[in-house]
């Protein structure tokens, strides 16, 4: 007997993306909701969307392409909110722009706990470390690294910049995930407190 599942109203001609946009978000909901890679299937993907198993093929070759995809799109767009937090106070000069990305950083992990999830709370199936370059989390880092490097009057990142960046993402990164795992309401002040006063430290040295 197969198992039994809500049958999705068959896509029209040229409604392939938007089918492709529904595994997606099926996908990320079931990543967030059991919290490990290796919990997810296609078969289980596809009863959410309400298709068969073998459509799924139709836009990704198996489940690992899928998950990248989902982690893809949730890394891409945090960059995208952290630049734009930057454009908006650029007039300000870029330590206030650097400010407005922390500011940003931590928001977003607290309004969209699910999505941050996907990026570092999940537990993975061990990839080969040679794929590691391949990862969205160096366009990630890499903006960390841009401005840091234009607070301090560089063109492009240095030893020195590089070394902030990764302690003020990091050390923010340990800001929110402490206050996430507490069983209490996120203090949304306190944590802007915490990065603005991490910021005022790194950025002295």
């Amino acid at each position: 007997m197969t198992e039994a599942f809500k049958r999705r109203t068959p896509s029209q001609w040229g409604e392939g993306s938007a089918l492709k946009e529904e595994i997606l978000a099926a996908a990320a909901r079931l990543l967030s909701e059991s919290g490990r890679e290796e919990a997810v299937s296609l078969r289980a993907v596809a009863r959410e969307v309400g298709i068969s198993a073998p459509s799924i093929y139709l836009h990704f070759k198996d489940r690992s392409e899928l998950v990248a995809a989902v982690t893809q799109r949730a890394y891409d767009g945090l960059v995208a909110e952290l630049r734009e937090a930057w454009a908006r106070e650029q007039d300000g000069g870029p330590r206030a722009a650097l400010r407005a990305m922390a500011q940003r950083y931590c928001l977003f992990a607290v309004e969209k706990p699910s999505r941050y999830r996907l990026m570092f709370g999940l537990q993975r199936i061990t990839a080969p470390r040679a794929q590691s370059p391949l990862h969205p989390v160096w366009a990630l880092y890499e903006t960390w690294e841009d401005a840091v490097a234009a607070c301090r009057g560089a063109r492009r990142a240095s030893a020195d910049s590089e070394l902030d960046a990764l302690l003020l993402w990091s050390s923010l990164h340990g800001i929110v995930a402490i206050a996430m795992a507490l069983p209490f309401e996120a203090d949304r002040e306190a944590i802007a407190r915490r990065a603005d006063n991490l910021l005022e430290r790194i950025m002295a040295g």
